[in-house]
């Protein structure tokens, strides 16, 4: 009763303010979204002002991004995010009544170690997508986006012991953000696993993430898979309460030790766009770490890449850049022209690539902007020191090949043996090992 009597003051009292009634988004359990259009900065400034005065909230972050401001207030349990978006002089508030709070200062530290990102190479034996990036701080502690497919068999195991490999002897891995960039299994299915099985040797400070809530309008338009892997992650948890959970929403500036970043996008932006496209579900994040950017778009397509063009059309460059949605269907050419990287990171298969090459012109425009300089996950897990030296990049042996028959089984993709034989030597001459299977050829 509390949130919704909190909400419905706030919003009688910015529909005064604005001289209109809002679009109203329902963005999860005690989350709702407000939407206001054609606004003046002076009203931006009105309404903050009254929910501080008026409402007694505090002010506990002020932010700009480009040529966007964001306020944060709270109260209680209750968050209120305010952000004016000049481009399009609109208004959006978010009322959350469930949520942590990310460190919106920066703490003092004391770096320890080289602060390095690593794109994960998952078991890609019976799956061509999945996704799983490992930055860690000068600290030692891990920062970790996603995990991979429940399909990627081991992944949790080995997501597990490359972490441990890189903790010190007698410590517990230390997690300090897992961030969530969506719900689709390739990139939850690992981590629900990792909180199952691991958690008597890791410490977890907290989990960042904004799912699309299940009861959305465009749900039907979703596979009934989308709906189940988001029911497990929420499950697993809500069963570790010792983590805090903080729902990201747009415009938040935080910090984990010597990383900064930014929330530049979620589902609560696509609104009142349609969302039957689930990737347009992903929160979309900017690290800053030792004066290199990265930038992780998730799987965010069309709706989500227009947004971004368009707020952040100077923010939006970086040095490497994550390349959305497995090189699928996502952003858009004119998005990785803004984003200017020097660096591309592709969280997919050779097999994969190959096959959108001519599909796709945004994976020939972004690695032709980037000089050539890019990375596939399958072939390897890639090291990058930050800050980020082009040519400095380390690639580890290749830990794991396509189980053919196993992929013909589960999904009917056949390839020619010539095109088989061409990725396991491939595979070999990055460091795989011999495989038993494949000794007498294909």
């Amino acid at each position: 009763m509390v949130y919704q009597e909190i909400k419905n003051k706030l919003i009688y009292s910015a529909n005064l303010i604005f001289n209109t009634q809002p679009l109203e988004y329902f963005s999860d359990t005690e989350c709702y979204v407000f939407l206001y259009n054609e606004c003046n900065e002076e009203s931006f400034t009105s309404l903050c002002g009254q929910i501080k005065e008026k409402f007694l909230f505090d002010l506990v972050n002020s932010n700009e991004i480009e040529n966007n401001s964001f306020r944060f207030f709270k109260k209680g349990n209750h968050l209120v995010c305010v952000g004016y978006f000049r481009c399009n002089n609109s208004v959006r508030i978010v009322i959350d009544g469930n949520t942590a709070l990310p460190d919106f200062k920066p703490k003092h530290i004391i770096k320890k170690t080289q602060t390095t990102l690593w794109q994960f190479e998952v078991d890609h034996s019976l799956i061509d997508c999945g996704m799983c990036y490992i930055i860690r701080t000068c600290t030692g502690a891990f920062f970790v986006i996603d995990s991979a497919h429940t399909y990627s068999v081991n992944d949790c195991e080995r997501i597990h012991d490359f972490l441990r490999a890189r903790t010190p002897e007698g410590e517990k891995i230390h997690i300090a953000g897992w961030f969530i960039t969506h719900g689709h299994d390739d990139h939850v299915a690992q981590f629900t696993n990792y909180l199952d099985f691991y958690m008597k040797d890791t410490i977890i400070d907290k989990i960042y993430m904004n799912l699309i809530p299940l009861e959305h309008r465009d749900s039907d338009s979703w596979m009934f898979a989308n709906k189940m892997y988001d029911a497990n992650t929420r499950r697993a948890i809500a069963e570790h309460p010792e983590i805090e959970l903080v729902r990201l929403h747009t415009g938040m500036t935080f910090y984990i030790d010597n990383l900064k970043l930014d929330a530049l996008c979620s589902h609560e932006d696509v609104f009142p766009a349609d969302n039957t496209n689930y990737n347009d579900s992903s929160v979309v994040l900017m690290i800053t770490a030792e004066g290199s950017k990265v930038l992780i778009p998730g799987d965010a397509g069309h709706e989500e890449s227009y947004i971004l063009e368009a707020r952040y059309p100077g923010y939006l460059k970086a040095d490497i850049v994550q390349q959305a949605h497995h090189c699928h269907f996502g952003t858009t050419e004119k998005f990785y022209e803004l984003v200017g990287a020097k660096c591309v990171l592709f969280p997919a298969t050779q097999i994969k690539f190959d096959e959108t090459w001519d599909v796709h012109s945004t994976n020939r425009k972004s690695i032709e902007i980037a000089d050539g300089n890019y990375y596939i996950a399958s072939n390897g897990t890639v090291e990058i020191d930050l800050p980020y030296v082009k040519g400095n990049e380390k690639v580890h042996p290749d830990a794991t090949f396509e189980s053919f028959k196993g992929v013909y089984d589960l999904w009917t993709y056949s390839y020619t043996p010539e095109y088989k034989e061409k990725l396991y030597n491939e595979y070999l001459s990055r460091g795989g090992k011999p495989i038993d299977e494949y000794k007498n050829g294909f």
